[in-house]
This record gives C-alpha cells, structure tokens and sequence, in this order.
C-alpha cells in the first residue's frame, strides 16, 4: 500500500515543499510559522524537539498551548500542518473549549501558513494510499 505524508486530525494544511533545501528552508519555514503564530496566538508557546506520539510519530510538535497543538511533517516533497486537540488534553479539562479554539482560529493559522508556503488543497486518495493534491487558490 503507498502512502502520503502524514496528518493529525481533521484540520490540515497541506503544503509543496519539493524545493525546499533539506536544512535551511525547512528549519527557517518551521522559525517563521512559529514566530509569526506565536505573535498573533499570545497562549501559543514554542515546542523544541517534540515529537507526537504513536502512531503520529513523523509530525513534529512545533506550538500548543491548553487547548491545541500545531505540528509539521513532510513526505516525498509534500509538507502538512495539522492543528489539533491533543487527546492527553481531554481528562483534564473542556475538550468542547478546545475544539471552539480551533474552530474559531483555524482560518487565521491557514492564512499565516499560506504566507510562506504554497498550499495545497487535498482531492483525493488512490486505493494504494497515494494522495493527489492541487494548487489552493487565492
């Protein structure tokens, strides 16, 4: 079976990341989004070397604050952002508060992503697993 790059949740920004130099635009686009997302999100608070956990083990956490997590992986030249509620949050508090803080910001973290990347609309999926993007318009 083939596979894409790999996703957290329902609310994903799919990216084209296949010019990207391994080391520096990957690093400096994971920089950017964090400051800028930081900036605009003042409970958003920067994640160093966190990795999600089984079976999302290829998305790094990059941000979170109480209610969400944001992540970042690529594959194969295709770059995702999931924002999602994590479910270690859920015991512990409001998943419903959560879920309305996605909802409600969403739409700003998709724009401040689409500044620095070119974003991709998923379409469809082969039976093999094999996604199939196009261009996201303006």
């Amino acid at each position: 079976m083939g596979r894409s790059v790999e996703t957290i949740g329902n609310n994903v920004i799919y990216f084209d990341c296949s010019n990207f130099d391994e080391d520096y635009d990957w690093d400096d686009l994971i920089l950017n989004l964090q400051s800028e997302l930081s900036t605009k999100y003042k409970s958003l608070d920067r994640c160093k070397d966190k990795w999600a956990e089984y079976p999302h083990r290829e998305n790094r956490i990059i941000l979170g604050n109480n209610h969400i997590q944001i992540s970042i992986s690529e594959y194969c030249g295709c770059g995702a952002v999931s924002v999602f509620v994590p479910e270690q949050y859920e015991p512990y508090g409001h998943p419903e508060l959560s879920e309305h803080w996605l909802n409600q910001n969403f739409a700003g973290i998709y724009r401040i992503v689409s500044r620095y990347c070119t974003v991709l609309n998923r379409i469809g999926v082969f039976s093999n697993g094999e996604a199939v993007f196009e261009k996201a318009g303006k």
